[in-house]
């Protein structure tokens, strides 16, 4: 089967989903490159400390508190038409990026309010990145509504798997692009001013999604809205499970993030190197994944988790011992983290371990509800964890960041080892849906 066969609809496939699907690679092309681009570009354009850029990351995922405002949009807009609109202003998110470190006079009175605690340029990429992660977590949820009730139930799979590889081949491209300027242009060859780079780098990733958004958005035609509601049931016996999931999430951020942010800081890596970690960590989550789901089910999620946290504590040790003043700005150490954080993707593809064994033990319906809470601890920790850290890393220094990341990888390397034993508490034995 060729590869492009992802990408084709058949007959039956209902117009509007393939215009989501095309626009899920245009919203995905734009988080991504925003994504690898914006670690240099607060570093080294906008010179924010690791306080004020986990501030940045922090207001970025405080998106999806305002989940409500798409229900009141979708009251009076079609799912379609409000696609092309959330993919439009991500897209005037991204452009306005490029203009962070100016004043706006429209937000003035913000300045004068808060001005006094965190720096303009922080503000402005507070507010920018908000926008970009309002626009981009809700184009998934309204998308994944509108597929739901426009294809049959049997077909519903095969489209989500479509719809994914756009998402991913948009996701690869952003990532590819930054890469690929920031080596072709990057401030240090003197090829294009560093000044004007950013311009262009978010002009290029904005500008498509405005005006595809745009059109696509005169074009859509009304479809109807689709609500689901999930029973939450908490209980004690998955302490284990809660756990995991909230600090998994934590080291990955600190990991990823303020992992790049300091070979940005100590090392001044350029764009195109700190574009190639997201390209590499992104490609090898692609190829390897289903290896990865092979190698848990022949293993089991328990030896995996270990696996995948001891290598987390061992990537973070070295971070700590690299932010010592005995490895200086030209050491070779460098380029070993490049490759740590690159790899780093490798052990992500083990945590779908802490949804999976749940089912060993969990009813149906605690499946069901689990599931969500999970989606819910990640977002927490990523509000929270981002102005945690940065906090540590300007008060102790990044070595306290990376060692907060090291407890919380040792934190779930304990709680691993006794997951399963902690489970046998039902009557019978066996697994019996309630309600």
């Amino acid at each position: 089967m060729s590869m492009f066969s992802y990408f084709k609809f058949d007959d039956r496939t209902d117009p509007k989903i393939k215009t989501a699907a095309r626009l899920s690679f245009l919203a995905f092309f734009g988080a991504a490159g925003w994504l690898s681009s914006i670690i240099n570009f607060s570093r080294s354009v906008l010179e924010l400390d690791a306080f004020n850029f986990g501030i940045v990351l922090t207001v970025n995922e405080t998106a999806v508190i305002f989940g409500f405002i798409i229900s009141i949009l979708l009251a009076y807009i079609s799912e379609s038409r409000l696609l092309g609109i959330l993919v439009a202003m991500a897209g005037t998110a991204l452009i306005l990026c490029a203009f962070a470190e100016f004043n706006n006079p429209a937000f003035s009175f913000l300045y004068t309010f808060v001005g006094k605690y965190v720096s303009i340029a922080t503000m402005n990429m507070a507010m920018f990145a908000f926008l970009l992660s309002l626009s981009v977590e809700y184009f998934e949820t309204t998308r994944d509504s509108l597929v739901k009730h426009s294809t049959d139930s049997g077909y519903t799979a095969v489209v989500m798997g479509k719809i994914s590889a756009f998402s991913l081949l948009g996701t690869a491209s952003g990532y590819f692009l930054v890469s690929l300027l920031g080596f072709l242009f990057s401030p240090k060859s003197g090829f294009f001013p560093l000044e004007y780079f950013y311009f262009l780098l978010y002009g290029i990733l904005g500008l498509p999604l405005i005006v595809i958004g745009i059109l696509s958005s005169k074009k859509a035609v009304a479809a109807k809205a689709l609500k689901e509601h999930v029973e939450f049931i908490i209980r004690g016996k998955f302490l284990n499970f809660y756990i995991l999931t909230f600090f998994t999430a934590s080291l990955n951020i600190i990991m990823i993030f303020f992992g790049a942010f300091f070979l940005v800081d100590k090392f001044s890596l350029s764009p195109g190197f700190i574009g190639l970690i997201f390209l590499l960590h992104s490609a090898l989550v692609f190829f390897l994944r289903a290896k990865a789901t092979e190698i848990m089910k022949s293993k089991g999620e328990d030896l995996t988790m270990k696996i995948r946290y001891i290598a987390s504590v061992v990537f973070f040790a070295v971070l700590i011992i690299s932010a010592f003043d005995f490895v200086d700005k030209d050491s070779p150490m460098k380029y070993v983290l490049l490759g740590i954080l690159a790899l780093y993707g490798t052990t992500t593809l083990f945590d779908n371990s802490i949804k999976s064994f749940i089912s060993y033990f969990a009813t149906p319906n605690e499946q069901r509800s689990n599931l969500v809470i999970y989606t819910r601890l990640n977002q927490i920790a990523k509000i929270i964890i981002p102005i945690l850290t940065g906090w540590l890393w300007i008060q102790y220094g990044s070595s306290a960041a990376f060692a907060l990341g090291a407890i919380f990888s040792a934190i779930c390397l304990i709680v691993s080892f006794r997951i399963y034993s902690a489970y046998n508490d039902s009557d019978d034995g066996g697994i019996v849906e309630e309600g």
